[in-house]
This record gives C-alpha cells, structure tokens and sequence, in this order.
C-alpha cells in the first residue's frame, strides 16, 4: 500500500510539472534596431517626401526584420505601426495569380481555356454576343501575361478607371461594347488592369465564392495573413488599422476618387508587408517554410511566354539592372506605392508607402535600388529571430 501511494505521488508530481512547463509563456522576440536599415528608410522618405512607410525582410524563410516609419495619419501625428495596412495597388495582381494558379493546380482551370464564349469560361455574361475573333482567343494565359491585345493601362484611357461607379461586371460589359482589341490574343504585351479584373471575375466563376472570399480563405488563412483585405474608396471607408494616403502635385485629386473596391483583383488589395512576406515565402519553392502551390505550379507561374520575356504570371521575371531578384511586382497609384521581390540568395521583401512621387518611374527605381542595397550591405549584422 505505501509503495501503490509512493507511486501515485510521484505521478502528481510528473502530472504538476508537467503542466507547469506548459503555461510558461513563450519567449518574447524583441527585435533590436538597425541604424543602416533605418537610416536608408529615412534618406528614401525625405528625398521623395514620404509621409509614412511599412517594411518587411525575411531571410531564408525567417521574418528577420520589420519596422514602420512616419506617420500614418499626418493631421493626428499616428505613427505607422507594423500592423497598419497599406493599399498595395498592382501587387494585389501577384496575390490573384496565385489564386489563378490553385484554381489550376486543383484541376479548376487550364492556361489555355478560353475565357469569352459559348462553352467559355464566362460565356457569354459579359457585353454583347457574339463576339469578335479577338475576344473570343482570349486565354487565361493570355489575361495573367497581359497578352490580350489591347485595353492597356496608358492614362487615361485605361478601361479599368472608367465608369468608376459602374460594377465589375457593368465594367467588362462596356468594355467589350465599347473597346475594340487593336491586336490578336497572344501578339503583344500590353500591360491591362482590365484583364486582371477579369480574371477576379473567372476565380468567383469557377470556385463559387466571392473573390475576395476565395482568396482570404483558400489562399490567405492558411498562411496566416490574415491582415490583408479589399479596400474601400473614400477616406470614409478606410478600413481598420489603414493608413491615411497623401496625393503629390496633380494626383492629389485621385486618392479617394478611384475604384479601388471594384477594382479588386488588380489593385485593390490592403495590407502588411509582413502579410506580403508571408506570401512571398510560400510561393518561393524553397523547404525553409511550406509552399501552397507544387513545385510544377510555381513553375508554371514563373514561365513568361514568348512574347514578353520579362513577365510571367502575375510577377516580372526579367533581370533589371537595380536588382538580383527572381520576380518582383511593383504597385503604384495615386497615393501608394509598394515593391515585393524575392532574391535567388534566399531574400524576400516588402515595402509600401502612404504616396506616390509625381514622377513614379523615377521613384520605384529608387525604391528598388534602396531595398536591394539593404539585402545586399555585408556590413548589416543580422539577428537570428523569426518574426513570422
């Protein structure tokens, strides 16, 4: 009996201990600054009079750096956070890709399906049947390498900025309508926010979900970034844990005028660069942390076509001479500018910005050149944390 008790005792203790391990709280990660990161931050922000900016690093899978600078809200002196959320314009076309490319490696889709038609994707739901012999090529390739033939995004005929309070789907009817195609499908490269627009409305098609829905649940929650949304229109809409934007010389009249909700599946993406990284490193067919898409999918996202070497699937693939980078994709509207890129040494990046530079050429070279500085300075001494 006393040895039955002896033995009882000693499991309350394994039981008590046990439990007491357990409810330790984990380690609190306290990231140190980096004066060299900063200080190239800050020299970006004043040469360009940036209000406020947000940026995200990691380092072979790890989320070795993260910081906001600025203010998010000029008028109340709020301070940019690394939760405040940012528009990421034509980065939201590499988060619909992604969307695209699991609808294809799910068996959903196929490159070369044709999206306008009867026995097309979309039918004929969209505009005035029957169509031409142009809209009726176009592929899903087509729409993700900007191969269409047309409904470019020059300024200020763009397709996708007008009507701004017609619907998606009231958009892509007047266009076809009214905007003919000026080449064969699959002829030339002309980048088109229309075409990503489409292809936001072929994802609801096929997965039976809202777009923004789909994306969230199929493609974001299971990464984790789930601080990531549509955006609303106007200063009134701004979303919780957004920053406010600040137009330069003309544009300043834009900021809240755009469609950015309709334009979802091209620009109308908010959030963090950590969400972004987030993104980055599960699409980057590295084994530092899971990809969402196969090996031969994100193969298949990265392959360009013949026509435009430079752009694949919802990222540029070209060399540029600011950057080692395997892809990137820039956004940039009225009011926001943001850059991700993933690095062949294993780097990935984001940053965003409250506004634009009038001359946005010049500023996202710029922007460019002062992140890879920041990946590629050897004298940078690195922790060893993992933000993620």
């Amino acid at each position: 009996m006393l040895k039955k008790n002896h033995f009882l005792g000693l499991l309350c203790i394994l039981f008590f201990t046990a439990c007491s391990k357990s409810d330790k709280p984990a380690p609190v990660i306290t990231q140190d600054d980096i004066a060299t990161i900063d200080n190239k931050v800050a020299s970006f922000m004043t040469s360009y009079n940036v209000p406020g900016a947000s940026l995200a690093i990691s380092k072979n899978g790890k989320l070795v750096y993260r910081k906001g600078y600025g203010f998010a809200d000029k008028e109340t002196n709020q301070k940019v956070t690394i939760n405040d959320r940012f528009r990421v314009a034509s980065v939201s076309k590499t988060i619909t890709a992604v969307a695209i490319m699991k609808l294809i490696q799910d068996g959903k889709l196929t490159m070369d399906q044709k999206v306008f038609g009867t026995g097309a994707i979309l039918g004929t739901e969209y505009g005035t049947s029957p169509y031409t012999t142009r809209v009726a090529n176009i592929t899903v390739k087509d729409l993700l390498h900007h191969t269409t033939g047309g409904w470019n995004n020059a300024w200020p005929q763009d397709p996708a900025f007008q009507q701004p309070d017609a619907t998606a789907k009231e958009l892509i009817t007047w266009t076809l309508n009214n905007r003919t195609l000026t080449n064969d499908p699959g002829t030339t490269f002309q980048y088109s926010n229309l075409g990503y627009l489409i292809l936001g409305r072929i994802i609801e098609k096929v997965s039976g979900k809202n777009y923004e829905q789909y994306v969230k649940q199929d493609i974001l929650a299971p990464i984790k970034a789930t601080n990531t949304e549509i955006a609303g229109n106007t200063l009134a809409e701004r979303k919780t844990n957004e920053v406010k934007y600040y137009g330069q010389g003309s544009e300043v009249t834009y900021v809240y005028t755009d469609p950015w909700k309709r334009n979802d599946a091209a620009a109308g993406w908010i959030t963090t660069p950590t969400d972004l990284v987030r993104l980055l490193t599960a699409i980057d067919s590295s084994n530092t942390r899971p990809d969402i898409l196969t090996g031969a999918t994100l193969k298949l996202m990265r392959t360009p076509n013949t026509i435009n070497n430079a752009y694949a699937s919802g990222i540029y693939v070209g060399a540029e001479s600011w950057t080692p980078s395997n892809w990137y994709h820039f956004g940039s509207l009225p009011g926001t500018q943001a850059l991700v890129f993933r690095t062949s040494t294993g780097w990935s990046v984001a940053f965003t910005i409250n506004t634009r530079f009038t001359n946005a050429n010049t500023s996202q070279n710029a922007f460019a050149s002062m992140l890879i500085s920041i990946v590629t300075d050897n004298s940078i001494v690195w922790q060893d944390i993992d933000q993620f």
